[in-house]
């Protein structure tokens, strides 16, 4: 059974797709079977961090013009990739005929995947909700400042009110140390808290590092890098250990690989 997990951001420039990236990654090189949708129609670049070369992509399966079978591109990695269009305006934010079309199509991948990785649009689009709710999980990227904290609330409160999604995981993002992050998680909870009914899990935190944006700059993932700082493998084996043992989230949503 496929485990699909979504990598959602209230705002842009968080690390959603860096985290999306490399934790597929990651799970790759420990031997198990991973996607990467990069659901970011109009705006994709999971494969310019993965630096694979991509001749069709989601917009050529939205169009008519090819099958999701062609649009499958195994990176070096072994993560199967299924890239989005990036500067296609046209398709930022589709109907719900086409997003159900999506996430029917790629239930082709049932018995070739173990994790199927969905990279979100940032905001709380009709896509962003759609996707995220069809899966099993919902990871939300924030960093500890004002505008992150009252995107990412309104990306949940939209998930919790039109989906009835019942929990979601938190990643702090940009952290200057581990209590810098729980600190900036028990601040937003707090928000959250005062408002919602809905369970909020702390599931790990990255660094302010010049590694991950060096990594962003050279196209190259940081867990790939065996000179970098050792602590970014811990941080990412620690969110990937307590994504796999948070529970899988209710919600009233379509979902991938549901038959």
């Amino acid at each position: 059974m496929v485990e699909t997990i979504a990598i959602a951001s209230g705002k842009g420039g968080v690390g959603k797709t860096s985290l999306a990236v490399n934790c597929a990654i990651e799970l790759s090189a420990q031997k198990n079977l991973v996607g990467l949708l990069d659901a970011d129609f109009g705006l994709a670049n999971a494969h310019i961090m993965m630096d694979q070369k991509v001749n069709s992509s989601i917009v050529d399966l939205l169009d008519g013009k090819s099958p999701i079978t062609d649009l499958v591109h195994v990176t070096p990695s072994g993560v199967k990739l299924i890239p989005g269009g990036s500067g296609v305006l046209d398709i930022m934010n589709i109907d719900s005929k086409k997003r159900w079309e999506v996430i029917k199509s790629v239930g082709y991948l049932e018995n070739d995947l173990d994790f199927l990785f969905v990279d979100t649009p940032a905001g709380a689009s009709d896509s962003s909700i759609e996707f995220a709710a069809a899966c099993d999980k919902v990871i939300i990227v924030l960093v500890g400042e004002p505008t992150s904290f009252m995107d990412a609330y309104a990306f949940i409160k939209a998930l919790s009110i039109e989906k009835n999604i019942d929990s979601v995981s938190i990643v702090v993002n940009m952290a200057s140390d581990a209590a810098d992050a729980l600190n900036s998680y028990k601040s937003f909870q707090k928000i959250v808290l005062k408002f919602l009914s809905i369970d909020l899990k702390f599931v790990g935190w990255l660094p302010q590092s010049k590694a991950i944006s060096n990594s962003i700059v050279a196209r190259k993932p940081f867990v790939l890098n065996k000179k970098a700082n050792s602590n970014l493998a811990l941080r990412i084996a620690d969110i990937i250990k307590k994504v796999k043992e948070a529970g899988t989230i209710k919600s009233n949503s379509i979902k991938f690989f549901d038959k």
